[in-house]
C-alpha cells in the first residue's frame, strides 16, 4: 500500500452566518438555537416544512419552498446552505457566527447540507444544516470581519479588498490556532509589516491607542459614530492638559496629501501606511511615521484588542 501524500487544501471560502431563526410561529428562542448549533457542531438556518414530510432531495426542497416561502430572504441563505449550483458553502470552507453575548465563533464546514426537522431542530428551527467544527475566538476579531455582522442577511461571503487577503489569512491562522494543527496550510505572512496585516478599522484602533498612550489626548467615543461622506476624520480626540481639539485621518493604501487638511480648528494627525505625497510636522498637521506606529504596537503589544496581538503572535511564529 502507497504512502498517502498530504496535498495542500484547496482555496477555501470564508462566510458569516446569523443565527436567529423565528420559526414557523416566530415563537423560536435565539439564544437556545445558537447553544443548539455550538452543542451539535452545525450551522444552519430555518425555512422548514416542520409537521410535514422532510423534502428528500435538493430540487424537492426548492420546489415546496418557492411555495410556501415568500421573498428573496430564504433563497439566498438556502443558496449558501445548500449549493446547489456550486457557488455557496463547501466543505473546508470558513464560517464566523456570533451569539448573543457578542462573543464569535470560528468554524470550518465538515459535510453536505443536510435537513432535519426533528426534535429539538425542528424546536429551534435549525433544520437546514451543514456539519461545522465550531471554536470560540474572542469578542474583538478583525474589523473586516465585524463589518459582516452588520447587515441581516442571513448569510453573506465574507470578500477581502487587499491583495494580502487579511480577512480570510486571519480565520485560517486562526482555526490552525484554536485547533493545534496546521490545516490551513497557505499562511504565510513571514515578511510582511503589521501594518499591512491590519484592516481599516484595525489601523484606527491602533492610532487611537497610540495618539492616547503617548501624545496624551483623549478619544471622544461619539465622534465614531458620527462619520459621514463630508467628514475628513475618522474621529476626534482631546488633548488632556490643554483641551485643544485633535482629528484623525487614516487610510490603508491610500496616499494622503497634508495639504487637504487644514481648514479646521485643530490639529489633524494623518496615517496611511500607502504613505504621502509629503510628509509635514507643525501644528495644524502631522503626518505620522510607519516605523514610530509599528513599535509601538509591538511594544504595547499587550494593550492591542485580540486581533492585532494575534497578528504580531502570528509574524513571530508563535
Amino acid at each position: 500500500m502507497k504512502n498517502k501524500v498530504n496535498l495542500p487544501r484547496p482555496e477555501c471560502t470564508l462566510w458569516r452566518i446569523h443565527i436567529r431563526p423565528k420559526g414557523p410561529n416566530n415563537d423560536v428562542k435565539v439564544r437556545e438555537s445558537v447553544a443548539l448549533c455550538i452543542r451539535k457542531q452545525v450551522i444552519g438556518i430555518g425555512w422548514g416544512f416542520q409537521g410535514e414530510t422532510p423534502p428528500s432531495s435538493v430540487k424537492e426542497f426548492y420546489r415546496r419552498a418557492s411555495a410556501k416561502f415568500a421573498g428573496k430572504g430564504w433563497k439566498v441563505a438556502a443558496n449558501a446552505i445548500i449549493n446547489p449550483d456550486g457557488r455557496g458553502m463547501k466543505v473546508d470552507d470558513l464560517v464566523w457566527m456570533r451569539d448573543l453575548d457578542g462573543n464569535y465563533y470560528l468554524g470550518r464546514i465538515r459535510g453536505k447540507w443536510k435537513y432535519d426537522h426533528r426534535g429539538n431542530f425542528g424546536k429551534h428551527d435549525i433544520v437546514n444544516m451543514r456539519s461545522c467544527n465550531l471554536k470560540r475566538v474572542d469578542k474583538r476579531i478583525p474589523g473586516a470581519i465585524i463589518n459582516r455582522f452588520v447587515s441581516r442577511q442571513t448569510v453573506c461571503r465574507i470578500h477581502d479588498h487587499d491583495a494580502t487577503k487579511t480577512a480570510l489569512t486571519f480565520s485560517k491562522l486562526t482555526y490552525n490556532a484554536l485547533n493545534k494543527k496546521d490545516y490551513y496550510a497557505d499562511t504565510n505572512i513571514k515578511g510582511q509589516s503589521i501594518l499591512n496585516l491590519l484592516s481599516p478599522e484595525d489601523l484606527e484602533d491602533a492610532i487611537g491607542l497610540y495618539l492616547q498612550h503617548e501624545r496624551n489626548y483623549m478619544l471622544i467615543p461619539s465622534s465614531r459614530s458620527r462619520r459621514n461622506d463630508t467628514l475628513k476624520y475618522e474621529y476626534e480626540l482631546i488633548e488632556k492638559h490643554t483641551g485643544k481639539r485633535a482629528f484623525v485621518q487614516v487610510k490603508s493604501n491610500e496616499l494622503l496629501n497634508p495639504d487637504d487638511y487644514r481648514d479646521s480648528d485643530g490639529k489633524y494627525y494623518l496615517f496611511s501606511a500607502g504613505g504621502y505625497k509629503r510628509e509635514e510636522k507643525n501644528s495644524t498637521v502631522e503626518t505620522l511615521q510607519k516605523r514610530e506606529i509599528e513599535d509601538f504596537i509591538r511594544k504595547q503589544k499587550r494593550k492591542m484588542p485580540y486581533n492585532i496581538r494575534m497578528w504580531i503572535e502570528y509574524l513571530n511564529n508563535k
